[in-house]
């Protein structure tokens, strides 16, 4: 089974940079509710040309092998092909057009070459592992690809990890003596996800000041304008999903966005998030501000 690319992780990750970026600051709802939209098929578009690159690397090999060179272990490779027979979405905000740009295949050809990886391969294990060293080692080692790519959207800086393990979980899972169940992840798939982030974004939006509120007086030895900005989105975007999602469970909110803190803050973030949340659930449960329903008592 093939994970979700666009989950709810994602979309709380995503959601508390537009906090943090004080995008949901602006006076502007819909400017933000696009932004949001936009920055999710971004995502989808570094994957679509991350496996335009692929298929432009095993190309370009095609085209200088020669009788003493023929490039097997990568024209061969069952996950080369597998991702040069992939049908890519035609419309798109954003392209890369790599014959225009063969610069990066050629760093990542010299790259490759100055390796000396040259065996011919044995097997389906053999291409599997040899693609992923060249995915992960070569293609995304490459200083001068990384920065070209941070540079056509500012989003992708965080997205570049997510469509590489996504990638690579991909070949991972693939068996390719079974019929491909494999099929490109597209903007109409993540609709809930996609509604489940606007309506937080909202939320913040329209509450800033009464979710900001709620630290006052919890948070130990502190002020709320002595908070780390970053921890102090993640603390925003949490309560707001406490309070206005009834039917998720406090345990799955805490949680996720501990999990945030460990990636995006500080090291010793985490037990600050966990300790602030912890009173404010305890307070607001209490007075009935925080209350569950359904699936959200779920413990």
């Amino acid at each position: 089974m093939f994970f979700k690319i666009i989950n709810r992780r994602y979309i709380r990750t995503r959601v508390v940079q537009f906090v943090y970026s004080n995008s949901v600051l602006e006076d502007n709802i819909d400017k933000n509710m696009l932004d949001f939209r936009n920055s999710i098929v971004n995502s989808l578009d570094l994957l679509y040309c991350s496996i335009d690159l692929i298929k432009e690397i095993k190309n370009h090999f095609l085209s200088i092998q020669t009788s003493k060179e023929s490039f097997g272990i990568i024209l061969e490779n069952c996950y080369f092909d597998f991702f040069s027979n992939i049908d890519i979405p035609k419309n798109r905000e954003i392209t890369i057009n790599w014959e225009l740009n063969s610069n990066y295949i050629d760093d990542i050809k010299k790259r490759f070459i100055e390796n000396k990886i040259s065996k011919k391969n044995k097997s389906d294990r053999d291409d599997l592992d040899f693609f992923i060293y060249f995915f992960s080692e070569i293609i995304w080692n490459s200083e001068i690809l990384y920065e070209f790519i941070q540079d056509n959207n500012i989003t992708w800086t965080e997205d570049i990890p997510m469509i590489n393990s996504y990638i690579i979980s991909i070949v991972k899972d693939l068996d390719l003596k079974k019929e491909n169940l494999f099929e490109i992840p597209k903007i109409n798939d993540y609709k809930g996800e996609i509604v489940f982030g606007e309506k937080l974004i909202k939320k913040v939006f329209d509450n800033k000041n009464k979710l900001k509120s709620f630290l006052d007086g919890r948070i130990p030895n502190w002020d709320t304008e002595r908070i780390a900005q970053i921890d102090l989105a993640i603390l925003i975007s949490a309560i707001a999903e406490l309070i206005y999602f009834p039917l998720i469970p406090v345990k799955v909110t805490i949680n996720e966005y501990i999990e945030i803190s460990k990636e995006y803050s500080s090291p010793k973030s985490s037990v600050f998030i966990n300790g602030v949340l912890d009173k404010i659930i305890k307070d607001l449960t209490k007075d009935g501000t925080i209350s569950k329903t359904g699936r959200g008592l779920i413990t």
